[in-house]
């Protein structure tokens, strides 16, 4: 293939005007630009690329460089309070679990040591001993356990000791039967003491006494914890 091309291409060889007035006779004016073909690869000339619009390359759109700005971020929720400041094992703080000799266990605040008071008492107290947790254990109790109660209270308004009742009523523990009392009353001491205590009667017929005793001027909602956790972990033997 041969192209057409102006003066001054090297794709092929072009003929010169003065060659071209000589053999204008015979050629009959033939066009004033003769190519010869060479077998040559053609290039492009000038005049090509001139009268050939050039097409305009497509600029490559940029990927957008990542932002250095921080994205806005809301302000992380503030975590709700726990509804039961306890720790793992279910307890309130400052308490731990203890399986007594005797066969049962319960909670009891953690410092408070065990003390034998009696054949069928136990108690749990503190070093400074304001206040002590105590467990009865009677075996063939011989009446229930509100009758006891209302004996034991006749017993206490008939002696000096300032006896007052804050409150004695039928209350039924872990399905069994049973009564709480809670009074004040004044030991040889001469401090007022408050107590609080549950007790039932289970199917073989002992009464367990579960019962906290406290310097009235020292009675708080933390004394009535140590009472209402012994209560919510007990198990009889």
């Amino acid at each position: 293939m041969a192209l057409l091309v102006g003066a001054g291409a090297s794709s092929g060889i072009l003929m010169n005007r003065e060659d071209a007035r000589d053999n204008r006779a015979s050629d009959n004016q033939v066009s004033q630009y003769k190519m010869v073909d060479t077998g040559a690869s053609p290039e492009p000339s000038v005049t090509t690329e001139a009268a050939s619009p050039k097409l305009k390359k497509k600029k490559k759109a940029k990927s957008p460089s990542p932002s250095t700005s921080k994205p806005a971020t809301s302000a992380p929720a503030k975590p709700k309070p726990p509804e039961d400041p306890s720790p793992g094992n279910g307890l309130p703080a400052g308490f731990r679990t203890v399986v007594d000799d005797r066969g049962f266990s319960l909670a009891v605040m953690k410092g408070w040591d065990r003390r034998e008071l009696s054949p069928t008492q136990v108690g749990y107290m503190p070093p400074t001993g304001d206040e002590y947790l105590q467990i009865s254990e009677v075996e063939g109790a011989p009446r229930a356990s509100f009758i006891n109660y209302l004996e034991m209270e006749q017993a206490m308004q008939e002696s000096s000791n300032g006896y007052e009742r804050i409150s004695l009523s039928h209350v039924e523990y872990q399905g069994h039967p049973g009564a709480r009392w809670e009074f004040i009353y004044t030991p040889e001491s001469g401090e007022p003491m408050h107590v609080l205590q549950q007790a039932y009667i289970d199917d073989e017929g002992t009464e367990y006494t579960i019962y906290v005793e406290a310097r009235h001027r020292l009675w708080d909602s933390g004394t009535e914890q140590v009472f209402t956790t012994a209560l919510n972990t007990w198990k009889q033997p």
